[in-house]
């Protein structure tokens, strides 16, 4: 049995004028059903178009994605947005929510697109909102709400569909460490209910809050595995020069 998110060789490549920016360079990884993963790295280390590739906005140059053993690459337009739909819940550093709906309407906009009826959108928008602590809110509109707040607006939408994988893309970027803290711990309720949690992040501090960790530098995967490992943090190819210099103060 395939396992849930499977990269195979997948590549991604952008042309820059004359140069071939290799964003995604021969990735291979498998994320079973379940797990709770951290895919960390730095600005420019592919870890934005490893998630646009999980989250079917793009597909791969070459390689293969698989999503519960269908090929991604192979789909068109419409049966992407399908996919997305039935299988991904997406929470975003900037929430993106619609600023001139409240938050019944924010959270139902996915029941919308998969055509359920109003009743049923209303009942199931209601339950995640109360879910995230936001019962008493339903008629407010983002811009009321602090920012950690709106964040969990935006757990409430990715909920709203139970969605078997949860993709959250730098979703503590814009909060102070105290909200943070509640989102991350939000995350672990929701892994701990069995939802597969996929965590994009620069963030070593975050990323350790997984139970594994991918990290990839310049497109390619430099580690994969326990988040409580030694060298899950440290990063000695970030680091030759700090090497070198420590190498010299020795001599």
């Amino acid at each position: 049995m395939s396992a849930l998110i499977e990269f195979d060789e997948v590549c991604k490549y952008y042309q820059m004028g004359d140069t071939t920016v290799k964003a995604a360079d021969h990735i291979s990884m498998k994320i079973e059903k379940g797990e709770f993963v951290a895919i960390v790295g730095q600005s420019g280390s592919g870890k934005s178009t490893c998630m646009n590739i999980i989250g079917c906005l793009d597909v791969p140059t070459q390689g293969t994605y698989l999503l519960n053993g269908r090929d991604v690459g192979k789909m068109n337009r419409n049966e992407l947005a399908a996919i997305r739909n039935e299988m991904l819940g997406f929470i975003f550093q900037q929430y993106n929510l619609l600023p001139k709906l409240n938050l019944m309407e924010n959270v139902e906009v996915p029941l919308v697109y998969a055509g359920v009826s109003r009743a049923e959108r209303h009942k199931r928008a209601k339950e995640v909102l109360e879910k995230v602590g936001l019962g008493d809110k339903l008629k407010n509109k983002p811009n009321q709400l602090s920012g950690g707040q709106q964040q969990r607006v935006s757990i409430a939408r990715a909920l709203v569909r139970n969605p078997p994988v949860i993709l959250a893309d730098e979703p503590t970027g814009a909060l102070d460490s105290h909200t943070g803290r509640e989102v991350l711990g939000m995350l672990q309720e929701l892994h701990n209910e069995g939802h597969t949690v996929v965590l994009i992040t620069h963030d070593n501090s975050i990323a350790v809050q997984a139970e594994r960790i991918i990290r990839l530098e310049d497109g390619r995967v430099v580690y994969d595995g326990d988040s409580h490992a030694p060298e899950a943090v440290v990063q000695p190819t970030l680091l030759p020069e700090q090497e070198s210099q420590t190498e010299e103060a020795q001599a």
